[in-house]
This record gives C-alpha cells, structure tokens and sequence, in this order.
C-alpha cells in the first residue's frame, strides 16, 4: 500500500491506493479537514508516485498556489489557466490550490471553467479547511476527499516518536484536537504553559473560596478574551481530571497526568458533586460567549456561581 508514512487517514490512502491501481486518477479533487492532520504531506506524497519524483519541489510539473495576503486572486487562477496549457514533461502536471477557501469568487467562478474541460494530463487537488466557503459548483467538480483528525492514540504515539514527555502526550494530543500541527506547536509554546500555570492558580483561588479572590479571576482573565475557548476547556479538563481522581478512574485517562500531585492535593478540597456542577457552569458560560453575551459579565457570573457551587 502507498502513503506509508502518513499517519492515519486510512480511508484517503485506500481511496487514492485504489485509484492509482486501477488507473482512475480524477482530474479534480479537494482534500478537506483541519489544518495539520496530512492533508499537505498526503498531496506531496500522491505527486511524487503520479510524477515519479523524489522531490516535488525539483518538478515544473508540480505547481502549488498560495494566497496572496489574505485571498488567492484571480489573477493567480488566470496564471495557472495560461500555464495548464503548456503540456507537462511526463504523463501528469498537478496544481495545488493550498488554502482553497480563500479563493476570491472571482477566483472560483473562473477556476470553474477549468475543472469543466481540463486537460487530459492536469489533476488539480484543493486543499481547504473549510469546503463550505466554497462555490457548490467548484465542489460538484471535484472528488471530495475527508480527512479526520488523528485519533488520540497516533497522536500520542507520534509525539513520543518524536521525544516529547509521555506524560504530557495525552494534554498535547486533547488540545491539539487531532491537529499533528497543532500538538507540536503547543509542546513547544512557552505561553501554553504559562496558560496552564495561570489556569492552575486560578482553581486554588476558586477552591479557597474568597469571594474577593474569586471575583478577581474574572477580572485577570480578561487578557485570553482572545483565547478564552481554549482557557475554559482547559479549565473544564482540570475538573474532569480532578472528578477522575476522586473516583479512582485509570490515571491513564488523565489529561493533565503532569500535574498529578496538583489534582490530588485539589480533590480533596473538592465533592464529586461541586466537580460536575462547575464543570455545566463553564460550558454555560462559553454558551455565552458563543452568542454574543458581554464578556466581562459573563465571567463575573461564572464566577459567582462557581463560588456559589463552593461556598
């Protein structure tokens, strides 16, 4: 079988293994799914068989599109439409449309007319992390391809492989939510683990039960408003994890099993009970938040009835 080296996404290997063997290349395909679970490394490694390259980026028969500050153009569609033309060195020429979402309508409306009559030899692969941005006639076009994300178990393994703590595979591997991409960037953020210290202070203040301290939080929060889904999912994982220890689940469930000696020393501050109706009170509060509810508000409230919940 090809693709080997990938992780995962077994169906888009068989799927495009099979069409290599039987000789039913399609001339159009969109890979799709979130950045950074192979959707990039799967369209070199699918040009290097179709081209018989070991290096897709010594082949002018291999031509990426990029975009142009914040959108692919038309003009860079209208550059690969007068290139498609010129006949390729070997059988196949390929363009990847890397980003394809971000294809002005422009842009779309005139690749369209391509992906109707392209040539024999041009396979022309998008690919997007959002397939809804795009035109319903540019997909009807293209053989649309899913990527999943990576199952917690590769990813874990993929990250020991490449010498990250296995204590902290199974945090990485949950909040990279099956990115590769994402996992490695986040071992390496020296701000995800100030985050998570910070997130650490934050329950023992809430845990101490000051009503001062408590309403606090709400205020020195505010600084990740930016990133204030990834701060209560994190906040929601302590919890769980704390909820975890009291009932003496598997500690390798544990998602913050570097931490271990915190989570102890917090469960005992802390009932079952209190643990599940603050875990509610958060997803509440990102509910919120989704809907365009004042944010500074929405955190003094789950604030207050966390303590409430404590008190």
């Amino acid at each position: 079988m090809y693709f080997e080296d990938i992780i995962g996404q077994e169906f888009a290997k068989k799927y495009l293994t099979n069409s290599i063997n039987n000789n039913k290349i399609s001339h159009a395909y969109m890979f799709e799914g979130i950045e950074g679970i192979g959707k990039k490394k799967l369209t070199e490694e699918l040009a290097k068989l179709l081209l018989d390259i070991s290096d897709v980026n010594n082949s002018p028969d291999y031509i990426e599109i990029k975009p142009d500050g914040n959108s692919i153009k038309i003009a860079q569609i209208r550059k690969l439409q007068t290139d498609i033309i010129i006949k390729p060195h070997k059988d196949y020429k390929i363009y990847v449309i890397n980003d394809a979402h971000k294809m002005t309508v422009e842009g779309q409306n005139a690749l369209l007319k391509t992906l109707e009559e392209p040539p024999q030899y041009a396979i022309i692969i998008l690919v997007t992390s959002n397939k809804e941005a795009l035109l319903d006639t540019i997909k009807s076009r293209c053989e649309i391809i899913k990527f999943l994300p990576i199952s917690l178990i590769d990813l874990k393994k993929y990250l020991i492989q490449k010498g990250v703590d296995e204590q902290r595979t199974q945090l990485l591997a949950t909040f990279s939510r099956g990115s590769i991409e994402k996992a490695l960037e986040l071992s390496e953020s020296s701000e995800f683990a100030l985050m998570r210290e910070e997130i650490q202070s934050y329950i023992e203040r809430l845990l101490d039960k000051n009503i001062v301290d408590i309403l606090d939080i709400s205020l020195d929060i505010e600084k990740y408003r930016g990133d204030i889904f990834n701060i209560l999912d994190i906040m929601i994982n302590y919890f769980r994890d704390i909820m975890f220890i009291k009932e003496k689940i598997d500690k390798n469930m544990i998602i913050n099993s570097d931490k271990i000696t915190f989570l102890q020393n917090m469960s005992k501050k802390i009932s079952y009970s209190q643990v599940s109706k603050i875990i509610d009170i958060i997803e509440e509060t990102k509910k919120k938040i989704r809907s365009n509810c004042n944010f500074n508000i929405s955190m003094q409230v789950m604030a207050l009835n966390i303590y409430e919940v404590i008190k």
